[in-house]
């Protein structure tokens, strides 16, 4: 679907609304206190505070009252929805990352909304992240976002450490993860790896003791290629260009900014795994938006 065709589709708020209870209530709604699964819909011209534009469900058994923007990135929001889907569907279609500014120009507000609008759609792409292991064959390895460092990718700085890891299919790059941690003890790496491996993994990093050890605790295959080994670079490839692409796309888009790297990270991560979707990208995101609990901004960070 293309910017015209999308916006044909979804040019006025009502169409918006009908969109976002289709994929809050694929089965029909049901009632968040009771679970009762009869509502009398309250359009927004039938209420007194009608300059909010969005409807209600009113729960025909406990009266309760749900928006149709409750539990999203959109609850209140003053910003209209089209203008919000118009944004989730430029955030899909630019490879590049779409930064505030240019948001702003795009759809008509504020630096800081814009600002606001593009942080809560990283969070939804985070939580969506958050969802998903690694299968098969993972090559893990550890790196510093920025700045000039010592040792091997960076070990030894003060700088937080970033923990990537890489699924490979008859070897080339699948699906990754990317996380930030507070050091790169075993205790540390072994956290990450429970969170983000399946169970029926193979795992290849370099000789770095943390590694050998998580892997001796979770009871899983153990490939060790050495940084000093003649074929480490090869081995290493797809892992070493996914780095060297995040920060790319970090410095390019963001300048690097250190306070937000972990949604920066989130939304690489993100388009990374979802690369080859096309134009489905951006009902996928609309669905993760529609289904991920508002929060402040300052709680991203």
């Amino acid at each position: 679907m293309n910017l015209l065709e999308f916006t044909q589709k979804f040019s006025d708020e009502k169409a918006c609304e009908e969109h976002l209870i289709h994929l809050r209530w694929k089965e029909g709604f049901t009632c968040p206190k009771c679970n009762h699964s009869e509502a009398m819909l309250i359009h927004a011209a039938h209420r007194r505070d009608a300059e909010r534009r969005v409807p209600l469900f009113e729960c025909k058994q406990c009266h309760r009252q749900t928006s149709v923007t409750a539990g999203t990135i959109f609850h209140k929001s003053k910003t209209p929805l089209y203008k919000w889907f118009i944004a989730i569907y430029l955030v899909s279609n630019d490879k590049r990352g779409i930064s505030a500014k240019t948001l702003q120009r795009h759809i008509g507000v504020s630096y800081d909304t814009a600002w606001h609008m593009l942080n809560k759609i990283r969070n939804a792409m985070a939580e969506q992240n958050a969802k998903y292991k690694l299968e098969g064959i993972i090559q893990v390895d550890d790196f510093y976002l920025g700045g000039k460092s010592k040792g091997k990718r960076g070990r030894g700085t003060a700088q937080s450490p970033m923990v990537i890891g890489v699924s490979l299919k008859k070897g080339k790059p699948q699906y990754c993860f990317i996380e930030e941690i507070e050091d790169l003890s075993k205790n540390s790496i072994l956290s990450v790896l429970e969170r983000n491996l399946a169970t029926d993994v193979v795992l290849e990093t370099d000789g770095n003791w943390s590694y050998s050890a998580s892997a001796k605790e979770l009871d899983i295959p153990h490939l060790v290629t050495l940084s000093s080994d003649e074929n480490a670079h090869d081995t290493f490839q797809w892992i070493d260009t996914t780095i060297s692409n995040l920060k790319a796309f970090i410095d390019g888009t963001y300048h690097g900014r250190e306070r937000f790297k972990r949604l920066y990270v989130a939304e690489f991560t993100y388009r990374f795994n979802r690369r080859h979707m096309g134009h489905k990208l951006v009902e996928r995101l609309l669905n993760a938006c529609a289904l991920t609990h508002p929060i402040n901004v300052s709680q991203v960070a």
